[in-house]
């Protein structure tokens, strides 16, 4: 659900589409996965391991989200979706 809004916000604002990198330790019966999200050029990451790659990512998501919508997007961030959604309705 993470990615996909993440994803979504993207292609609405006209941004690069989010990236994934996980990260693995443990043994392979039981490893442990971390994820960062490269979104728009700034780095997020997951605040603890998870189980499963696909939990990790969606960790990282959560945590771009959340970031963008505690702290409200960044003034550079909030200008360029003002300025590509200009761009696509003008």
């Amino acid at each position: 659900m993470y990615k996909n809004q993440l994803q979504e916000l993207a292609q609405r604002s006209c941004f690069n589409l989010p990236s994934y990198t996980s990260l693995q330790e443990g043994p392979d019966h039981a490893p442990r996965f971390k994820a960062i999200v490269n979104f728009n050029g700034k780095i997020f990451k997951t605040p603890h391991y998870c189980s499963t790659l696909r939990q990790a990512e969606h960790s990282a998501a959560e945590v771009t989200l959340n970031s963008l919508t505690h702290r409200g997007p960044s003034h550079s961030l909030a200008a360029k979706i003002l300025m590509s959604l200009c761009r696509f309705y003008f």
